[in-house]
């Protein structure tokens, strides 16, 4: 996700101020809990600050640079190294303060650089630097799995995006053919079929853009294709569009049902007395059901394939994972379409 740049400095500010709370609250305890029954000089105070200053010092020195530059390149053996390193030279550092400056409050501390006292700065250090690190890997964990989340959606939006404009194309292109033969004909209905396609345009380029549309303006689309097929079919074709069922409220991807619409006007065109092109949509609650029946050639195996069905597959797995269920048969010459779908809910 790209963002502006008042937002990365709004999400910066929002760092900085978690991080002086959490030293803020870290320091208070200290001053509270610890100290709370005892007599705090402003000497002693002074001593707990710089103590607290070559803690942070170990804090961000792991975070901003031992961090990127070993353990998130995994040079383990190196970043635990430098932690080392580190921890010892902020000993040889903070060890003048304790024994020169404030040697009043630690009475215990007989020379400047001492084996006990070096160890206690060393795994005070280490418990600073394994927060640090706890911190911070679990915050770049955080932020890859947005990333990856991010960019798994924007894929998504991506492909779908793909997959509707090779539907789109794929239907204008048909469509164009129809009305192109009726011109040919000099058929009286061609300006009819232009209005029609008019229409059918619209709904591609204004309404379609939308996640979700009407289902009753999906069907709306269908019966203006079927009028606009039907135009340029013989009469005996026998075509059924039959919708059963309360359609308000609902809602669905748009675009989907017109591919096995178009599946079934593509293969169906048919001889007297044969089977014609059937077509059923049904909604019960929040299920949908949406069948075609259309002829195929009795000396010609159908094949379930084509960019048209591919495309309706694909978009299925991606918009409703383990909500539909897909099949195709083919019996009698006849070829069989079933979608099942359960909508999602009108919010």
């Amino acid at each position: 996700m790209n963002l502006s740049l008042p937002e990365v400095t709004i999400r910066k500010r929002y760092q900085i101020a978690l991080h002086i709370a959490g030293w803020v609250i870290f320091g208070a305890w200290i001053f509270y809990f610890v100290y709370a029954n005892r007599t705090l000089s402003f000497s002693k105070g002074l001593d707990i600050a710089v103590g607290l200053l070559f803690q942070l010092l170990i804090f961000y020195f792991n975070w901003y640079v031992l961090i990127p530059k070993y353990l998130a390149r995994n040079r383990i053996l190196l970043y635990i190294a430098a932690v080392l390193a580190t921890l010892l030279a902020v000993a040889v550092l903070q060890a003048p303060f304790d024994y020169f400056v404030f040697r009043e409050f630690n009475p215990g501390m007989e020379s400047l650089y001492s084996y006990e006292r070096l160890l206690q700065y060393a795994l005070g250090g280490l418990v600073t630097t394994f927060i640090s690190s706890a911190l911070k890997v679990t915050g770049n964990y955080i932020r890859n799995e947005r990333r990856n989340k991010e960019l798994e959606t924007q894929k998504l939006i991506t492909e779908l995006a793909y997959l509707k404009s090779q539907v789109n194309p794929h239907f204008l292109f048909n469509t164009l053919n129809n009305i192109y033969s009726l011109a040919y004909k000099q058929h009286p209905e061609t300006p009819d079929a232009i209005m029609k396609l008019s229409l059918l345009m619209r709904y591609m380029l204004y309404e379609s853009n939308d996640p979700l549309v009407s289902l009753e303006k999906e069907v709306d689309h269908i019966n203006n294709f079927i009028d606009l097929q039907k135009l340029r079919l013989r009469e005996q074709t026998s075509i059924r569009f039959i919708v059963e069922g309360d359609l308000k409220g609902k809602q669905i991807a748009p675009m989907l049902l017109m591919t096995l619409v178009e599946n079934a006007f593509k293969h169906g065109l048919v001889s007297k007395n044969e089977i014609g092109i059937s077509m059923r949509l049904e909604v019960k609650e929040d299920m949908l059901t949406f069948s075609t029946i259309n002829n195929t050639s009795s000396h010609k195996k159908r094949e379930y394939g084509g960019i048209g069905l591919e495309n309706l597959r694909r978009r299925l797995n991606l918009l409703y994972p383990n909500r539909h269920k897909l099949t195709f048969e083919e019996r009698e010459d006849a070829f069989y379409a079933t979608l099942k779908l359960h909508l999602r809910p009108n919010t």
